[in-house]
């Protein structure tokens, strides 16, 4: 009577542990879903709170205005006039008379023989009126740059120039000599303000 029961007991302690196999199968099938299940949702929501958002500003996440990384090349034409050569004639074909207006004898001649010196044509005549007070050098059309280097020549400034008027012969005592001063093209007048200096003031 006692074999049977033993038999029996057996074959259920053997079904039971197949059924509790299968039964921690199942559960660990679907203990593995479900974390499964968990990392997606995990990946496809989002915390609003920790979404990026634009700057209100204009600025970049570093503060800096995301247009300065724009260069903006502003093209200039610069222009450049190149002024003509000043052109003067040599000192041998200018002819500069001189013309006394100091009153100290003289004195024409030694400014025009400071000229001479440098190359220049020159004339020493006395002015129409013994005392002229401001010194000018005339000059004729054509001759502006030689006048200025007559002015140089003679250490004066070059404020002293002018152009020569129509008239330029009535500030000469006797022009008629030399017979051809009315050809000359510059008129230094040496006048009381020492604007030109004496080249020689021991000869006074």
């Amino acid at each position: 009577m006692t074999a049977p029961h033993g038999h029996s007991s057996g074959g259920g302690s053997a079904g039971r542990a197949i059924l509790l196999v299968a039964v921690a199968i199942a559960v660990g099938a679907f203990l593995l879903a479900r974390g499964f299940d968990g990392d997606d949702d995990a990946t496809a929501t989002s915390d609003p709170d920790e979404t990026e958002q634009p700057s209100s500003n204009g600025e970049d996440d570093n503060g800096d205005d995301p247009d300065n990384g724009t260069t903006t090349t502003t093209s200039t034409t610069t222009t450049t006039t190149t002024a003509p050569p000043v052109v003067t004639h040599p000192p041998g074909e200018v002819k500069v008379a001189v013309a006394n207006g100091t009153g100290d004898r003289g004195r024409a001649g030694r400014t025009a023989g400071t000229l001479n010196a440098s190359g220049y044509v020159t004339a020493a005549k006395n002015t129409q009126q013994d005392r002229v007070g401001e010194s000018v050098i005339y000059y004729r059309p054509g001759y502006g740059d030689d006048a200025k280097a007559v002015a140089s020549a003679l250490g004066a400034p070059p404020d002293l120039l002018t152009p020569a008027p129509a008239t330029i012969m009535t500030l000469i005592r006797n022009p008629e000599t030399p017979a051809d001063l009315e050809t000359f093209n510059i008129f230094v007048v040496v006048g009381t303000d020492n604007v030109i200096l004496d080249p020689d003031p021991v000869a006074n």
